[in-house]
């Protein structure tokens, strides 16, 4: 049984391979620059940009406030890091003519990559804008895996595995799923090459695969490798430390996001407007229906989980955002939730910390939402796209789960392969101490600022406005001195209380 297994996924692959092999369709009737268009991918790529410190934020708010700036600090190094490695080989690797199952050095330092467009991947903007959109894509995926090592991973193992990750794991994918380039022949012939999961029919219309199941794999794997957290209990989870922070952060995710789908498209025309309308309709379908659970269950609505259910009705609609008509948005919204929800419960009987539940939000996620894309898709939204199972194509489902499988298999052997180079030769773990003080300190500073300092401070305030009115009101009592000695008293047991 093994051996046929073995020959049918080879086989698979071939037909991938063989497959990518087909002629060029016919010119398109213009590649000049469009403006509306550009614009809208100018604005897309600023608005997946900002997904990434909202992700910061809402990591960040979840954490016990040692480990606040470190966690936020893992998203922004995450950008930094990424731009660097696209520049030099992740953007050629990922898009560039090559082989069906690999890119190339051809566009290495965005050689030719320039203002005119690039018909194979938009042609009405300029091919530097198209770079430079799915530079914000390659951002925020490791940047979403941090979620599932915050709090023990050393800061400088994480660079490095960034670096790492993208290269091998994040641009493979997206060769995979995304790439498409024209080659000339030495007949003078020209043959239409894809990556060996877009030419075998697998779709995935903003990153389901490539960026959200990638992510939710990775971070399980990256969590088993580092380790739980010091005194981690999974039947008594620690509070969220702000929870505004996490509001605010899935506030900016979802406003991203719109971008993030509706640029997708590469222009301003309906599959985009789609892509943005049946966003909005997932998130707050899965909000509602997060909210509902918690509610019932655990008889309190609470405002994490919610925030939480609208992230995942993000994650769900992402690879389906611009194949599907808006009232099925409403379902992948509220069976994405209602599945990850129940799924997130199990995670008490794993043998893993996965501080953030990034593989149940956005592995187990982006599973469920590559395969409804395969039952509900259709050409009447987006005739580029492909006819789903409920649309008389039951094929599609069964590409869409080649490229779910492959997707975990890349993601968990290629995250354990890096992370055990790491292990063994600059280690994966901070140190007991730095754990136990918080990860903050390896930054100097402090998400908050601590109580003793805080109330130095208003002493100091206070003492220099004590004979103002302004101080009197402040604190209660008479203007004077002792007033402002009593308060100060007062002000101090309360922050140390």
């Amino acid at each position: 049984m093994f051996r046929l297994k073995t020959a049918l996924f080879g086989l698979l692959l071939l037909l991938g391979f063989v497959s990518a092999q087909i002629p060029c369709p016919a010119p398109a009737d213009y590649t000049s620059i469009d403006e509306g268009d550009t614009s809208w991918m100018l604005a897309s790529s600023a608005l997946v940009l900002l997904m990434t410190p909202g992700l910061g934020f809402f990591y960040g708010g979840l954490v016990r406030d040692k480990n606040v700036v470190n966690t936020i600090m893992l998203s922004y190094v995450a950008m930094a890091a990424v731009i660097i490695q696209w520049v030099f080989v992740g953007y050629s690797f990922a898009f560039g003519p090559g082989t069906a199952g690999f890119g190339s050095f051809r566009w290495g330092g965005l050689k030719d990559v320039g203002i005119d467009p690039n018909p194979d991947y938009g042609a009405t903007v300029p091919h530097i804008s198209f770079m430079n959109f799915q530079m914000m894509f390659a951002i925020i995926t490791p940047a979403l895996i941090s979620g599932g090592i915050v709090e023990r991973m050393k800061f400088s193992s994480f660079i490095i595995f960034v670096f790492l990750w993208s290269t091998i794991c994040y641009d493979l994918l997206a060769h995979w799923m995304w790439s498409a380039w024209s080659q000339i022949n030495d007949d003078g012939s020209c043959t239409y090459r894809m990556g060996w999961l877009r030419a075998m029919g697998a779709i995935d219309f903003a990153g389901g695969t490539v960026i959200h199941i990638s992510s939710g794999f990775s971070a399980l794997v990256a969590a088993a490798f580092v380790g739980k957290r010091k005194g981690f209990d999974p039947k008594e989870p620690h509070p969220a430390y702000n929870v505004p922070f996490v509001m605010l952060g899935a506030a900016l995710l979802w406003f991203g996001w719109l971008g993030f789908n509706g640029g997708s498209a590469v222009a301003a025309n309906g599959p985009a407007a789609i892509a943005v309308a049946n966003s909005s309709i997932a998130a707050g379908a899965a909000f509602f229906t997060w909210l509902m659970l918690d509610a019932a269950v655990k008889k309190t609505p609470s405002a994490v989980g919610a925030c939480s259910g609208a992230v995942v009705g993000l994650v769900v609609i992402t690879p389906a955002s611009g194949f599907i008509v808006p009232g099925y948005a409403i379902i992948l919204g509220c069976v994405g939730a209602a599945i990850v929800y129940f799924a997130a419960k199990l995670k008490k009987y794993m043998p893993f910390d996965d501080s953030l539940d990034v593989f149940f939000v956005h592995g187990i996620g982006g599973v469920v939402g590559a395969f409804m894309t395969g039952l509900f898709a259709t050409t009447d939204v987006n005739p580029y796209g492909s006819n789903g199972a409920f649309y008389g194509n039951p094929i599609l489902l069964g590409y869409q789960v080649l490229a779910i499988v492959m997707s975990i298999t890349v993601s968990l052997f290629g995250t354990a392969g890096i992370l055990l180079i790491l292990k063994f030769t600059i280690g994966l773990r901070a140190s007991g101490s730095t754990e136990e003080d918080g990860l903050d300190a390896i930054h100097g500073e402090a998400g908050m600022v601590p109580g003793e300092a805080f109330f130095n401070y208003m002493k100091k305030f206070l003492g220099n406005n004590s004979s103002g009115p302004g101080a009197a009101g402040v604190l209660g009592g008479s203007s004077g001195t002792s007033s402002v000695d009593h308060s100060s008293v007062e002000l101090q047991t309360r922050v140390n209380a």
